[in-house]
């Protein structure tokens, strides 16, 4: 079992953006750290590189991820894990999930409806959410703060502890 501190110790540093805006060059702990900040999310698993469940999210299928502020919401599935290249490169962001459910509703159900109300049945006939998102431009869906799906997710590497995602980080930097 991985000790919490390992997860828990990525908070953001401020005067690493201090240190960027004065041109000076960053420590290895402070790119590690604005690195990680872009390109690491979280996610909680029964077993690695296996789905949870064989059922499709609230927003569709895809690798669902967590971002650092919502790691809670990720340990709910299993044992935690640093995830890089889980986030979608472009995807359709949403302040609240009500947000989401809203455009849902608007955008997407209503293209298969027939009457004047969104119907899911119908929708769910013809076509998915992934689908339809992709058509749009978006490989994925972010609510902020909350959870983010990759519906096209490639080379996607999990880490069980802070350690090995160093060691990770590092070798990318030399090679």
């Amino acid at each position: 079992k991985c000790d919490e501190s390992e997860i828990d110790g990525d908070g953001w540093d401020s005067s690493v953006d201090d240190e960027m805006e004065k041109g000076g060059e960053l420590s290895f702990d402070a790119a590690y750290k604005k690195w990680k900040r872009a390109n690491v999310t979280y996610r909680g698993m029964q077993e690695v590189g296996k789905a949870n469940s064989d059922r499709s999210g609230v927003l569709g299928s895809g690798l669902y991820t967590t971002p650092s502020s919502n790691k809670s919401m990720a340990r709910q599935y299993g044992g935690m894990y640093f995830v890089v290249n889980g986030r979608p490169k472009n995807p359709k962001k949403f302040s609240t999930m009500n947000h989401w459910e809203i455009w849902y509703q608007r955008n997407l159900l209503t293209i298969y409806s027939k009457g004047e109300f969104p119907d899911l049945r119908e929708f769910n006939k013809n076509s998915t959410i992934e689908k339809e998102m992709l058509k749009l431009g978006y490989d994925g869906i972010e609510i902020e703060g909350r959870e983010i799906v990759n519906f096209t997710p490639v080379d996607v590497r999990y880490f069980k502890t802070e350690y090995e995602l160093k060691n990770y980080y590092e070798h990318i930097q030399n090679n």
